[in-house]
C-alpha cells in the first residue's frame, strides 16, 4: 500500500484520502519510511481548543514553556525542526467528523494556524506539514 498519488505534493495542508477507507495505523506506516514524525489524534476526544492544544502538546512533545494558547501553538509548530528532527510532520486525525465538531470557531482558528505553520515550515526548512482527516 502507498500514499495516493499527489498526496504529499498537494499544496493543501488538510488532506482527506479518497477511495478506500484507510486506517490511521496504515497512514502512519506510509509516512514512516519517508522520515515523517506523526501524531495521531482521536477526533471524538478533541472537542475544543483545550483538548486540541493538550493533545498536540503531548504528541509533538512541546517544551514545558508551551502556553496552551493559539499564539503558542503557532510558535511551537513553526519551531518543530528545533526539537524534532524529521523530513516532515503529519497529524493524523481519526474520526475527523467529530473533531472540533461543536467548536467551529476553534476549527477555523486551527485551520488558519496549521496553514500558516505549514507555509513557514515549507518556505524556511523545505519540510511539509500535513493534517490527514480520516
Amino acid at each position: 500500500m502507498e500514499l495516493p498519488s499527489g498526496f504529499l505534493d498537494s499544496g493543501e495542508v488538510f488532506l482527506e484520502p479518497d477511495g478506500e477507507e484507510l486506517k490511521a495505523e496504515e497512514i502512519e506506516k506510509l509516512f514512516s519510511p519517508l522520515g515523517f514524525y506523526t501524531v495521531r489524534l482521536d477526533g471524538a476526544v478533541v472537542k475544543g481548543k483545550k483538548d486540541l492544544l493538550s493533545a498536540l502538546a503531548a504528541g509533538f512533545k512541546f517544551p514545558a514553556y508551551f502556553g496552551h494558547n493559539w499564539d503558542a501553538l503557532l510558535d511551537c509548530l513553526r519551531s518543530l525542526p528545533a526539537f524534532i528532527r524529521a523530513r516532515g510532520y503529519a497529524v493524523i486525525i481519526e474520526r475527523s467528523g467529530l473533531f472540533l465538531k461543536d467548536s467551529p470557531a476553534d476549527m477555523e482558528d486551527f485551520r488558519d494556524i496549521a496553514e500558516t505553520a505549514a507555509g513557514f515550515l515549507l518556505e524556511k526548512y523545505k519540510l511539509p506539514f500535513k493534517i490527514v482527516l480520516l
